[in-house]
């Protein structure tokens, strides 16, 4: 590693993946549980497509009704699937040539990410990323309350890179992604994809990001 490089620390859901190919794959995967019962519906095409058009919060439901069956049975078995799936998941576009760049400059990876921890374990292994990221930091291995926008996990980094010559976080949410390392000194992009699950908001005094771009090719351009 270069002395004296910039950490660039990344979010995952909707930032290097789509959070959206993520639900679809586990819609997939739960589908295929009442695909096995009533094979001629093909649920998991069904609830994927269905997800892709509109985006409700009560697919499963959506689903058992069309089939007619028993709720109590089915959502348990349905949400279990779901959670526990291996998902499937491709890099956002332009994700593996920003982390390329990034690397020969001479410049760090990092991660912070929220979520169950098993399931942010499964995606960031399905995902595969051809870089090394260091640390790797699921807020939820230290609990719900250290999940963003909780300092915990980007005094982490900073600790792992006490040489950096600076610090950038790239992520989606200004609901909790920024206020912490705008605190701590930070550069903070937001990604304003048009694909993501939460729509850009005003955030609160000293939560937004302190750049924002359109999609992650153009990270580079505002960042140390």
């Amino acid at each position: 590693m270069s002395p004296r490089a910039a950490v660039f620390c990344f979010d995952l859901d909707d930032t290097l993946v789509s959070e959206s190919e993520y639900v679809e794959s586990g819609l997939r995967a739960a589908g295929a549980l009442l695909d096995r019962w009533a094979p001629a519906a093909r649920s998991a095409e069904w609830m994927a497509a269905l997800w892709r058009r509109d985006r409700p919060p009560d697919v499963f439901q959506r689903a058992l009704a069309r089939l007619g069956a028993d709720p109590e049975r089915w959502l348990p078995r349905l949400t279990a699937a779901y959670r526990a799936h291996r998902p499937v998941l491709t890099p956002r576009p332009g994700a593996l040539a920003l982390l390329g760049a990034i690397t020969r400059r001479g410049d760090r990876l990092a991660l912070i990410s929220d979520g169950a921890l098993d399931a942010q374990r499964r995606k960031w292994k399905a995902l595969a990323l051809p870089h090394r990221f260091d640390p790797i930091v699921f807020t939820d291995e230290n609990g719900r309350a250290c999940w963003k926008p909780h300092p915990w996990a980007y005094r982490r980094v900073m600790a792992a890179h006490p040489d950096a010559r600076a610090f950038v976080y790239v992520g989606d949410n200004p609901a909790k992604d920024f206020l912490a390392p705008n605190a701590l000194g930070w550069t903070t992009v937001q990604v304003l994809h048009p694909e993501n699950l939460r729509r850009p908001l005003a955030a609160r005094a000293g939560a937004a990001a302190r750049r924002a771009v359109s999609d992650l090719a153009h990270v580079l351009d505002v960042a140390p």
